[in-house]
């Protein structure tokens, strides 16, 4: 029988459905948790094309949902390591990797124009910036997020409210401060997947945010409307012209960069000393490479750029 029987037989879908999945291109940003569970099921449908952006690397705190990574795997490139595990499982589509930090000097090159984009990034700075390239570019795309037992979905259609609408802030939580629960970015990620196939077919997509307690087994839909004022919706695209991303400055010889943040200086510390220890004095507290001022200052100790976004995503969130 023919590798999609079982799905060809489903009514929704059928073998006109699966050549126009075949004839499909997504673009994946992230290969983490969300992220290696819509690969995955989006690979076994048979999405012809699929894109794969993620600028980290495999560590072990990862194992415990990421399902695309084993033991051998700590130290690799997610995207790579991904796309290889998923050439295993389906060698007829074609899979595309990108290593690269996403940001508005090179997201052009990075994305290009699928037909669908699902963005399973922990980053707010990224979503904004990927709402502001899909409005721009008319793609429509698939936010999920998940942190500790709970998660959200929302489809941005380019005619409905977009992200910025809805989110309008910065986000202090992050799995590597407040945890996550396995089951929980399983389910999301299928449930991103799964609009996704929708989307494809062409078949009426979810309208409605989703927020999800898998702890509690809460399930919410909430009617969201485009916001008069919203930035994005009125075509100010001020996250892809670079006007509202992240201050960053390299102090010069030491390998340290410096970050503006408007997060609240005694939530974060509060926050971070939940996971690690800190050492903390009036004015600032060290955590690990970072020092946090009371002022809004961040300075970070790494040996790129790119390594500092990294750990400023990971430890503050954006």
């Amino acid at each position: 029988m023919d590798r999609y029987s079982s799905q060809e037989l489903y009514k929704n879908i059928g073998k006109k459905g699966q050549e126009k999945l075949s004839e499909s291109g997504v673009c994946i940003i992230g290969a983490g948790a969300l992220g290696g569970i819509c690969c995955e099921l989006l690979a076994r449908a048979g999405i012809g094309r699929i894109r794969i952006i993620d600028r980290d690397f495999i560590e072990i705190t990862n194992l415990q949902r990421q399902i695309l990574f084993e033991e051998k795997d700590i130290g690799k490139a997610k995207a790579i390591t991904a796309a290889k595990k998923l050439k295993k499982i389906n060698s007829k589509i074609r899979i595309e990797t990108q290593t690269d930090d996403l940001t508005y000097q090179n997201i052009d090159a990075l994305i290009g124009n699928p037909d669908l984009i699902l963005a399973c990034t922990d980053n707010m700075e990224s979503r904004f910036l990927i709402n502001d390239y899909s409005l721009k570019n008319k793609i429509p795309w698939i936010y999920g997020a998940v942190i500790g037992e709970k998660g959200s979905i929302f489809v941005i259609d380019i005619n409905g409210p977009c992200f910025r609408s809805i989110f309008n802030g910065p986000d202090i939580e992050t799995c590597d401060t407040s945890g996550i629960l396995n089951t929980a970015s399983s389910l999301i990620g299928s449930m991103m997947a799964n609009e996704a196939i929708k989307h494809l077919l062409g078949k009426k997509s979810e309208k409605k945010l989703i927020y999800i307690n898998l702890w509690t087994n809460n399930f919410e839909k909430y009617k969201v409307k485009k916001r008069k004022m919203c930035e994005s919706c009125n075509r100010k695209f001020q996250y892809l012209t670079g006007e509202k991303q992240t201050k960053i400055v390299k102090i010069c010889g030491n390998g340290v960069f410096q970050f503006k943040t408007t997060h609240n200086f005694l939530q974060l510390k509060e926050k971070l000393e939940k996971t690690d220890n800190i050492k903390a004095f009036k004015e600032l507290f060290h955590f690990k490479n970072l020092t946090i001022f009371h002022d809004g200052r961040i300075l970070i100790k790494a040996e790129s750029e790119k390594s500092a976004r990294s750990d400023y995503s990971k430890y503050i969130g954006n």
